[in-house]
């Protein structure tokens, strides 16, 4: 692990912000944005490392979905102690880990973020990979699905069988604990994006229990947004989000 891969603190005052990175990633993903919204909003932001990720590959075979879910949930548990109830906003795999929590800890959430979330929606081709491959085995990695020219994700080049197992048992246990999330939603969704299939927002938007959705398309950014070309529109969007949350945080669902 690296100082560009580490968790990071920046610290503020107000409802705070949590920022969950990608499968395989690091807090690297999600940096840039989690700065933009520190000088937005002047709020704490905190980006944990889930378990199993900043280091080896391999290290990936000794946690799954659980230990993944469970590093967000702590730093949720820290932040909304020292805080009150927080934004939670992810990336990817962070975006459903995200979703998660605000199916099942609502109590803790002012409001959720998800950039690029997958929900259960995999391509055939993707899904039969999980059966076809020996679990003994490795796959290529997804890192750095990025439009913007010369920037890189951070991100393990080869994934272990067992690791893309419990990513799709994480995405799609998710997916269908979406009415249970009442708080404030805001997706944002790649138009282009290689890695998860855009229809995932449209099943976000049409099955959460919350009274205020929202849905903004990115045009000019695939699958690692808080990297690309709207990684600024991004930011935006969130910080209006967190304002509107604080303004009305009682909205009932739907």
């Amino acid at each position: 692990m690296t100082a560009d891969t580490d968790p990071f603190l920046l610290e503020g005052e107000g409802a705070a912000i949590l920022l969950i990175h990608g499968f395989t990633g690091t807090p690297q993903g999600v940096r840039p944005v989690g700065e933009r919204l520190h000088r937005l909003t002047g709020a704490t932001v905190h980006a944990p490392l889930l378990a199993g990720h900043g280091g080896v590959p391999e290290d990936l075979r000794s946690c799954g979905y659980r230990d993944w879910v469970a590093s967000a949930e702590r730093a949720l548990e820290a932040l909304a102690a020292a805080h009150g109830p927080v934004l939670v906003v992810g990336l990817s795999m962070g975006a459903t880990i995200a979703l998660n929590l605000a199916a099942r800890r609502g109590e803790r959430i002012l409001g959720v973020a998800a950039i690029n979330a997958s929900t259960g929606i995999y391509q055939p081709g993707v899904a039969a990979q999980l059966l076809d491959a020996d679990p003994r085995g490795d796959v290529p990695g997804i890192g750095s699905d990025i439009k913007r020219e010369g920037v890189r994700e951070i991100a393990y080049a080869r994934i272990p069988v067992p690791a893309l197992q419990n990513r799709y048992v994480l995405a799609c246990a998710t997916g269908h604990m979406l009415p249970l999330v009442t708080r404030p939603v805001l997706v944002l969704q790649s138009r282009e994006d290689h890695v998860v299939a855009p229809e995932n927002a449209l099943r976000i938007v049409g099955s959460v229990a919350a009274a205020r959705v929202r849905l903004v398309w990115l045009e000019n950014s695939y699958h690692v947004a808080t990297l690309d070309h709207d990684r600024d529109l991004v930011a935006d969007e969130i910080a209006a989000f967190r304002a509107e949350c604080l303004r009305n945080p009682g909205a009932a669902p739907k």
